[in-house]
């Protein structure tokens, strides 16, 4: 004879399974005018050829080329003026492998 607590473990997929179900059909039921408040259906289709106006105002091209300058000139006074190439990885890492070998023959010498 099985435990109350198998038998309660055979049952829970199918308690999961119908849970999930009812939750995912739940929103079956609901209209275009609950799901999207102000919509209605008129029976017409929408006028795509209406222009479009601008929610602010539009930059003229004076504009647009001295924000571009002013951001070039800030570009290019953070740029690096140095005339040595950065170090590269592997110039890094020789370093620290000569650095790292005095350092751990000091240390075990002491």
């Amino acid at each position: 004879m099985r435990s109350r607590l198998e038998r309660s473990f055979r049952f829970a997929p199918l308690a999961a399974a119908a849970a999930l179900a009812a939750v995912l059909l739940g929103g079956c039921g609901t209209t275009i005018e609950e799901a999207v408040p102000g919509a209605r259906h008129s029976g017409d289709y929408p006028n795509l050829n209406i222009p479009q106006t601008a929610a602010t105002r539009q930059l003229t091209d004076a504009e647009a080329q001295a924000s571009s300058a002013q951001l070039a000139a800030a570009r290019n006074a953070q740029a690096v003026t140095t005339d040595t190439p950065p170090p590269t990885q592997a110039d890094q890492l020789r370093k620290l492998g000569s650095e790292h070998a005095s350092d751990a023959l000091e240390e075990i010498e002491q």
